[in-house]
């Protein structure tokens, strides 16, 4: 299948196919990987083959050879990728999808914004259920994951106005977000506790807005290619 590939100003790329009007789009956020690492770029084509727009947001630091920090990102960068996307001459509307740093991302921009008729879906994939802190990669590699909820701590995230909502260790509001939500995880995910995605499936049920959901036994953080199919199928029929 042919895809198209254009620059959305200072957005990014977008993926798409060469034809069709009103299609869905996505803005996609990377995890701690980093922009440059391609994973989100994968995400896009394999969006773009099912039909939407996808724009990677990049955000946080880093190029070819690995991974950079991931602090006082400005998060309102995100609301701004939706709009230009949602305004997009081949684009109906447009959600969110993020996974591990960039699901918790989307989790939190969707619950500051609030309304769904700016933000119709949000999708997250191995996402915390609080805000954590910055993202050193020098002391990932010398320490592995390490507890990042101090208060005080250096801030991942920025949005003036919304300070105490974005200090580490801050539950993630997602109930305040009136749009659809859908969450992925793996039972067996070594780096995201999937006892968060749990929580706030758990939470946004009892608000009365559940979510939809795809939780695999035995699989980690990344599916599996046997799995991964079946996530592209049930994520898609979320977002359009």
């Amino acid at each position: 299948m042919t895809l198209s590939l254009e620059v959305l100003g200072d957005h990014g790329p977008v993926y798409g196919p060469p034809e069709g009007s009103d299609l869905p789009g996505v803005v996609i956020l990377h995890g701690s990987e980093g922009p440059m690492a391609g994973w989100s770029h994968r995400c896009a084509a394999i969006l773009a083959a099912h039909g939407f727009l996808a724009l990677p947001w990049s955000y946080g630091e880093g190029d070819v050879w690995g991974a950079g920090a991931i602090r006082d990102v400005d998060i309102r960068g995100v609301e701004a990728a939706v709009a230009a996307l949602s305004d997009h001459a081949r684009c109906g509307r447009s959600g969110i999808f993020g996974w591990s740093k960039g699901g918790e991302l989307a989790l939190l921009v969707a619950s500051l914004i609030g309304d769904a008729s700016l933000l119709p879906c949000v999708a997250a994939h191995a996402a915390s259920d609080h805000v954590r802190g910055a993202f050193d990669p020098l002391r990932f590699r010398s320490e592995g994951l390490v507890a990042d909820t101090d208060p005080a701590g250096p801030r991942a995230w920025v949005w003036p106005g919304h300070e105490d909502r974005l200090t580490p260790g801050a539950p993630i509001e997602i109930e305040r977000y009136r749009g659809a939500v859908f969450l992925s995880t793996g039972e067996a995910d070594s780096v995201t506790d999937p006892a968060n995605s749990h929580r706030l499936a758990a939470r946004l049920a009892k608000a009365g807005r559940p979510a939809d959901v795809f939780f695999v036994p035995g699989q980690d953080h990344g599916y599996d290619f046997d799995t991964e199919p079946r996530l592209w199928t049930q994520l898609t029929a979320c977002l359009l």
